[in-house]
């Protein structure tokens, strides 16, 4: 059975003057993904997620939310937060989602529930003022949940936050998602989007360089770091082996893909063939950040 597709971009553009934010950009989001959107500032990003809520018109393309153009009625199945999270900062953070439940025209059942899952049940009386950054962003998310919408769209969720705030909302997203939830995330921290997302697309220029599984970008084939004391031979040897390709180099360290079928073994008795003895030579895992790299190379 295919999946539903929740989200369907075509050939969306936009300019902002001379500056193309959004070129004719394609995505196709299923039900049930957490779906990292992934690219440097500037990239498009948060202007997608703004023509995808009706916020900002495209010069072009076309999109549709659950196969039909976006509606008023279809906005109310999809919670968001694209800005800095803004509440009352002497009220409660009941008060607060009581505004935005009467705003959302949805009732109170739901808040106390949403506090728990956030994990600010316990401080739901204090006023927002006294929340810090990483609290804040977790009463945002919980705005944005009221009333049950089957899709989250997160942009940046975890900027500006120390490190437990960032595992505290990379928990939360998880704990979202394990309720059937769509998520949308849309971030330039590789480690974060690989860490949560089930899926990513790769941005650039307002371009979609790839789309596709995050295990399967990090899965693929072997990688291994390289050194040698010689290591302009050891540039020279590696570029005339057929199986193996430089991704990466850090002064004298090489970062190395090898061919599916290749071991490092394989790649350390080639080299000893050239002549190139190393002094250095480890497998690495592929990540998400350094697919990233090689896109942004090609």
């Amino acid at each position: 059975m295919v999946s539903e597709t929740i989200l369907s971009v075509q050939a969306l553009s936009k300019n902002f003057g001379k500056i193309k934010a959004v070129d004719k950009l394609s995505l196709e989001i299923k039900r049930g993904q957490v779906f990292g959107i992934l690219g440097p500032n500037g990239s498009g990003k948060t202007t997608t997620l703004g023509i995808v809520l009706g916020l900002i018109k495209p010069q072009s393309g076309d999109f549709k939310w659950f196969g039909k153009p976006i509606s008023s009625t279809l906005l109310r199945n999809i919670g968001s937060i694209l800005e800095t999270p803004l509440f009352y900062p002497y009220l409660s953070a009941t008060d607060n989602l009581k505004i935005i439940a009467d705003i959302k025209q949805v009732d109170y059942q739901g808040i106390d529930e949403k506090l728990k899952l956030v994990g600010l049940y316990d401080r739901r009386n204090h006023a927002f003022k006294t929340y810090s950054l990483g609290m804040k962003q977790r009463l945002a998310i919980a705005a944005a949940l009221l009333g049950n919408p089957e899709v989250l769209i997160l942009d940046e969720p975890t900027n500006g936050l120390d490190p437990q705030g960032i595992a505290e909302i990379r928990d939360l997203i998880k704990a979202i998602a394990l309720q059937g939830k769509t998520i949308i995330l849309a971030s330039h921290l590789l480690d974060e989007v690989q860490k949560v997302c089930t899926d990513v697309a790769v941005l650039q220029n307002g371009q979609c360089l790839f789309t596709g599984k995050v295990e399967t970008i990090t899965s693929q084939g072997l990688a291994v770091e390289a050194m040698a004391e010689h290591d302009e031979l050891l540039k020279q040897a590696i570029e005339s082996c057929a199986w193996a390709k430089i991704i990466d180099q850090q002064q004298k360290v090489f970062h190395i893909q090898l061919d599916s079928g290749h071991l490092a073994s394989d790649l350390n008795r080639y080299l000893l063939e050239h002549e190139v003895a190393l002094s250095h030579l480890t497998t690495i895992k592929k990540t998400l950040e350094r697919h990233f790299l090689e896109l942004l190379k090609n």
